[in-house]
């Protein structure tokens, strides 16, 4: 009886898909990572800033198109997986000083239509 050859199977280990994440960085921007913003802004290139003062919280409205208040999003780091937004003009105009980079976890506001940040 002529012998067979084993190969082993190759085990594919798929990584383990990242949770949706966001930080509030020193610079005063608002970084977000690839499942955040697939997951919250579904492709959006711009966002309208919002800011609630009694909760702390900074939101993050998605636009398809500019309009005189939205902000780009820009995808930066290795290979565009990373996206930030320049929060610092409504971080001056309302006195937030953020002075350490801080993670935050995202949440999609339903009602409001837009993407939450807290600061505390």
């Amino acid at each position: 009886m002529p012998y067979e050859k084993f190969t082993p199977p190759k085990k594919v280990q798929k990584a383990a898909p990242k949770p949706p994440q966001a930080k509030i960085l020193k610079g005063g921007q608002v970084s977000l990572n690839a499942p955040a913003y697939e997951q919250f802004l579904k492709g959006a290139k711009n966002v309208e800033l919002f800011y609630d003062p009694a909760a702390g919280k900074i939101g993050l409205k998605p636009k398809k198109y500019a309009t005189k208040a939205a902000f780009s999003i820009r995808a930066v780091g290795k290979g565009k997986s990373t996206y930030r937004v320049n929060t610092k003009p409504l971080a001056e105009h309302y006195g937030i000083e953020v002075h350490e980079k801080k993670p935050v976890e995202p949440v999609w506001n339903e009602s409001e239509g837009l993407l939450e940040i807290g600061l505390k």
